[in-house]
């Protein structure tokens, strides 16, 4: 049985490039794509639920961080993995306390996101992106 997965970017380029890696990974399969969170209540309004939602934090009308409390107020047996360029402590934090299992940064490499995604699933800790010390 293949996990579903929603993208929900306002970069419909990243959004489609994510949804291609996506669908050639087995385990998984794209159920749609969203430009924010507002859109993305609707669809769930419409019982289209997916299993795991693939969040950016930067997005018009409502962001990742407002969409990840909704998702966890609503639907906490739906997981959130946040994909952001935002690699500052704060957005992570404040992305895992509002509910995501994951923080991934859109500059990991495909196997990345895979592991992550299976990781989610399998229920393991949170994942967070390497991070490398500055000076």
């Amino acid at each position: 049985m293949k996990h579903s997965i929603v993208i929900a970017d306002d970069h419909q380029l990243v959004a489609k490039a994510i949804s291609g890696l996506i669908q050639k990974l087995d385990d998984f399969e794209v159920m749609y794509e969203v430009a924010n969170g507002k859109e993305l209540i609707r669809h769930f309004k419409m019982k289209m639920i997916p299993d795991i939602v693939l969040l950016d934090i930067n997005m018009p009308e409502m962001d990742g961080y407002e969409t990840a409390l909704w998702l966890k107020n609503n639907y906490p047996e739906v997981k959130v993995l946040a994909l952001s360029m935002y690699d500052k402590e704060e957005a992570i934090v404040g992305m895992l306390r509002n509910g995501a299992r994951g923080y991934l940064l859109k500059g990991c490499k495909p196997a990345e996101l895979k592991e992550a995604l299976d990781s989610i699933v399998k229920k393991k800790g949170s994942i967070i992106p390497n991070m490398s010390p500055t000076n």
